[in-house]
């Protein structure tokens, strides 16, 4: 296990060195965390942890880059008879709450080799698309499978957010930073057919919109929107667009500044795909990662 930190343009990171994670793990960023998008995920999904129509007596239940733990602890509440495990590069778990009987974290590369003996009856994951490189190594589990995903860059469908504008151009540069470093952050949109490929069954996608500034008429987007809007750290990419663009410290801050400022228009109608999957493996399947 590895419980060293490294620091960079003035944010903590993991010391994994293959590992492809490209985000922060200090206290601002487990703030977004908790605050942004564990909330946000909650209010888009009204309130539920889960869509797959999983067990009320669900066993092991393993929650892959569970990052601050609250997905994993709010779940092992909801059913308290689950084991519930939590993994993740950093040990960021828990903060500021107890952690339950039937809920525990582990330290762990989850793109490294499979280290679990335990057969799951529900795997879990939130945004690993902007860390994950091997999606095929990862689609083997057994059980339901349900994936929360964003992909970059930000869509706009009338024209209001121009490409050139700081905002979209913000997230382009995040997918030439991210590419650089082997993670396809567009890939998200389209894992049904790897889904299909790996044997899962009764695959179901759902493709939601987070708008920033909570433009939409739609009242769920706008109240989430508006939301992830005010909690969104734009500041995430400073250490990419130095270390895998080039770029100085006064180059990254004044775009990060001005993108922030853009994002601020509500005549801009941006907005981030949002991707939830649920799969399951047949039965007569392996039950055990390979």
């Amino acid at each position: 296990m590895n419980y060293r930190f490294r620091f960079d343009a003035g944010r903590r990171y993991h010391a994994f060195e293959d590992a492809a994670y490209l985000l922060p793990n200090d206290e601002r960023e487990q703030e977004r965390l908790v605050e942004g998008q564990h909330q946000m995920w909650l209010m888009a999904l009204r309130g539920n942890l889960h869509i797959a129509p999983i067990k009320e007596n669900v066993g092991n239940v393993l929650d892959i880059a569970t990052g601050t733990g609250n997905w994993a602890m709010d779940f092992a509440e909801l059913y308290p008879e689950a084991n519930v495990f939590g993994t993740d590069l950093s040990p960021i778990q828990p903060r500021l709450r107890s952690v339950p009987p039937n809920c525990q974290f582990v330290v762990e590369d989850s793109e490294g080799e499979w280290m679990w003996d335990e057969k799951f009856d529900f795997i879990h994951s939130r945004t690993l698309g902007s860390t994950w490189r091997d999606w095929k190594g990862y689609l083997n589990p057994s059980g339901y499978l349900e994936i929360h995903e964003f992909t970059f860059p930000f869509h706009c469908d009338d024209g209001t957010a121009g490409p050139d504008s700081p905002m979209m151009q913000w997230s382009i540069h995040f997918n030439q930073a991210a590419a650089k470093r082997g993670v396809d952050m567009e890939i998200c949109a389209q894992l049904d057919p790897l889904l299909r490929e790996a044997g899962f069954v009764n695959i179901t996608k759902t493709r939601l919109r987070l708008p920033f500034t909570g433009w939409s008429d739609d009242p769920d987007e706008k109240r989430y929107g508006a939301f992830y809007g005010r909690t969104f750290d734009w500041g995430v990419s400073m250490g990419l667009f130095m270390n895998s663009l080039g770029w100085s410290r006064e180059r990254a801050e004044g775009f990060v500044t001005a993108a922030k400022e853009d994002a601020r228009d509500v005549d801009m109608h941006a907005y981030i795909p949002l991707y939830i999957y649920t799969a399951q493996k047949p039965e007569g399947t392996t039950r055990t990662l390979t």
